[in-house]
């Protein structure tokens, strides 16, 4: 039951506010940005969990992390949870705003989330995504039919929210090829021809103007009369004998559809497929998603395909986890057989340990919580808090013993003598966790888990203590037990003594 909760890297904060990123065709004007922008924001305000809106569209060249007018981000300020109408959860308002967008606002893509995670993902993996799904290779175009194919397997698994292929293609681009017999023909050379295509677009070097301090460098440019084949065609290249000719004679111009961006990893080509998810933990996502794209997807030869954003986290963290949990288990029971300096002692005390990690499991699963890293550090905690009583229990029966007590007397005067000292170090770890267990305010939901685990688990050890210990200390000291009935063959039994006691 417990391993079909799923599991997530840090479990999801209700920051209370949402960011709607958005991505449009790389070619956008600022004027049409704007237009579509203001749109977004008049959609937006139509819920009424809606208090303000801030759209950002773009980033200065000189920001940490540049980006163009196809690109904004909306942040909208949202009204207390208890006050809306629209949906109960973040999830389902986030698919009603979605929704909304998309029927309203033509030709974009959105993605709806939250400020803080969305740029904690950003500052982590390099995406905003909960999950991206990296695509390396080396053709441009192999990358992108590879990606929407991927794109395709994973969108209709439940929990998929938005899904996003990285745009890689669509900027317009003009290419300018210089034919060499054409230029000899006119006797051009084609640093001339190339040349006029700098003037054209960036301009030429001609000096500097000073003002004072101030220093500005001169451009000469000499623009095509518009921003089209046929025009920058026109535009004049001198000739070895001093006539001009036009460009379009000595080379071959034509219009298509170049690369936005080329993004690359290890010095190789990557594409990238970004999806939030919506309702479902990650684990389990990610491993349905693997399934899918394994048995829908054909991947070329030298291509491959990594997972990565908070499923890459988690992997990672799980990796040291592996080695951390047992070395501090490890740790515990050293340090019990070093307390005791018996074998049995320290396994006997140990053996409670695994009933408190079931005490914690058990806590997750009634309160509706997946596995986390937090839930996993209470784990350890609890792991080191669950033996304490136990230490306390086994040393007065030890103490009992080598007073010289009947065995059976002895485990019973140190059950009954730890009893209110096994019950108070109990209720005080429970209840000192007990406040970060039921807390609701923001951040509490990555405390939860950890808090959750410890109660629980306390509770479960606590009783475990109480009534098992003596039990599994009584398995183990058999020897002790045989030598007292070969020593004292007609002792009376604990029951009968504790009765005239």
């Amino acid at each position: 039951m417990f391993k079909n909760k799923g599991a997530n890297f840090v479990p999801r904060i209700d920051e209370g506010d949402a960011v709607v990123t958005i991505r449009r065709a790389p070619s956008i004007n600022l004027e049409e940005a704007k237009r579509l922008d203001l749109l977004v924001q008049k959609t937006l305000f139509q819920f009424p969990e809606v208090i303000t809106t801030l759209a950002m569209t773009g980033r200065a060249e000189v920001a940490i992390d540049p980006v163009g007018k196809d690109t904004n981000d909306t942040f909208v300020r949202l009204k207390p949870k208890k006050e809306w109408t629209t949906a109960k959860d973040l999830d389902g308002l986030s698919v009603a705003f979605k929704d909304a967008l998309e029927r309203e606002v033509p030709s974009t893509f959105f993605s709806i989330s939250q400020p803080i995670e969305d740029r904690t993902n950003e500052m982590i993996s390099g995406s905003r995504a909960d999950v991206q799904i990296m695509i390396t290779g080396t053709d441009l175009l192999e990358l992108k039919r590879v990606s929407e194919a991927i794109r395709d397997a994973v969108k209709g698994i439940a929990g998929t929210g938005d899904v996003r292929v990285e745009r890689v293609l669509g900027m317009p681009e003009l290419t300018v090829k210089p034919d060499r017999a054409r230029l000899a023909r006119y006797g051009v050379h084609m640093e001339d021809a190339l040349l006029a295509i700098e003037a054209a677009r960036v301009g030429m070097p001609l000096g500097w103007v000073y003002e004072g301090q101030k220093r500005f460098e001169t451009r000469l440019l000499v623009p095509p009369r518009a921003p089209v084949p046929e025009a920058l065609g026109d535009l004049l290249v001198e000739t070895d004998d001093g006539h001009r000719v036009p460009l379009s004679e000595v080379a071959t111009i034509t219009e298509a559809e170049g690369p936005a961006q080329i993004r690359r990893e290890n010095r190789v080509r990557i594409v990238r497929v970004e999806v939030n998810l919506r309702g479902r933990d990650l684990l389990s996502w990610v491993t349905d998603a693997q399934i899918a794209v394994d048995d829908k997807v054909v991947l070329p030869s030298g291509y491959e395909i990594q997972w990565s954003g908070q499923f890459e986290n988690f992997e990672r963290a799980s990796k040291r986890l592996a080695v951390v949990v047992p070395i501090a288990l490890a740790l515990i029971f050293g340090m019990l057989l070093w307390n005791f300096g018996d074998v049995r002692y320290a396994i006997s005390v140990f053996a409670v340990v695994p009933f408190a990690l079931t005490g914690g499991m058990v806590g997750l699963i009634l309160r509706d919580m997946e596995f986390s890293i937090p839930a996993a550090v209470g784990f350890i905690a609890l792991a080191g808090v669950a033996v304490l009583n136990g230490v306390v229990l086994a040393t007065d029966v030890r103490h009992a013993l080598h007073e010289g007590g009947h065995f059976d007397s002895a485990l019973v005067k140190g059950s009954v003598h730890t009893m209110r000292a096994v019950l108070t170090t109990g209720a005080v770890a429970a209840l000192g966790f007990l406040p970060m267990a039921l807390a609701t305010g923001a951040g509490s939901e990555v405390q939860r888990p950890l808090a959750t685990t410890v109660v629980f688990g306390i509770g479960a050890s606590t009783l475990m203590t109480m009534f098992l210990l003596p039990a599994i200390l009584k398995i183990t000291l058999r020897r002790e037990q045989k030598a007292q009935l070969h020593a004292h063959p007609h002792h009376h039994p604990v029951v009968a003594t504790t009765a005239r006691e």
